[in-house]
């Protein structure tokens, strides 16, 4: 039984734009889960909360990555690279 695990370089893409929006002070804390079909990177923006974003890779679909926001699937791609672009797409929020 082999657990699916994201690659160095996968890690490495993620955690660029996850100490991006930490420094802003968007994001808290980061959590990671390993399975045997797929692999969760799950992105907090409270400690009390459960997780706002989660990267998921997939290991028997043809798309590979999906970003979850939330339990709402927003996207699937074949490349993570896809997924951090969206990412760094800025948090707009309405201000009165």
């Amino acid at each position: 039984m082999r657990l699916v695990r994201f690659k160095k370089e996968e890690i490495n893409q993620i955690m660029e734009i996850y100490s991006r929006k930490i420094s802003t002070g968007e994001w808290k804390d980061y959590s990671i889960s390993f399975q045997t079909n797929y692999a969760i990177f799950s992105i907090h923006q409270s400690f009390k909360a459960g997780p706002s974003y989660q990267i998921k890779k997939n290991y028997l679909k043809k798309n590979i990555f999906t970003l979850v926001h939330h339990n709402i699937v927003v996207m699937t791609s074949d490349t993570l690279r896809k997924v951090i672009n969206y990412l760094k797409k800025p948090n707009l929020k309405l201000v009165r």
